[in-house]
């Protein structure tokens, strides 16, 4: 019975040692705040709208790099009515990382809207950076 014991307390102690292993740590400390581009529907690249395409339906946080430019994307999945919109409530580069938090708006009580589903997103561009992007 005490060799079971001690074989579990050996797996737990290895599990605990080793599920640290491997995994980044990102400060958050912030360096600076980061210019943006918000990209209109009609300048939006082929390949982004892809991205959006095949995740719209659902909340998602995805990026998409080319050579020149790093593209946050962000949604928020299917919406019953009209006049939804997204804030982006920080973006700012980190020392090894950029963080990106943001905000789904709901119409206001004043607001006429049209009951039909819409799926808001929103595309940001930057300067191309090979940083992780992290969303809070």
């Amino acid at each position: 019975m005490r060799r079971f014991f001690v074989s579990v307390l050996c797996v737990v102690f290895s599990l605990c040692f080793l599920s640290g292993c491997g995994v980044e740590q990102y400060d958050d400390t912030k360096v600076a705040d980061l210019d943006f581009t918000l990209v209109a529907e009609e300048d939006i690249p082929e390949q982004v709208m892809n991205v959006i395409n095949e995740s719209k339906s659902e909340n998602f946080r995805k990026t998409y790099t080319d050579n020149d430019y790093l593209y946050i994307i962000i949604g928020y999945g299917a919406q019953p009515t009209t006049n939804y919109s997204i804030t982006i409530e920080e973006l700012y580069e980190a020392p090894n990382a950029i963080f990106v938090s943001s905000m789904l708006k709901g119409p206001s009580k004043h607001e006429k809207v049209i009951e039909k589903e819409t799926y808001p997103y929103v595309v940001l561009k930057l300067n191309y950076s090979d940083k992780t992007v992290i969303f809070k």
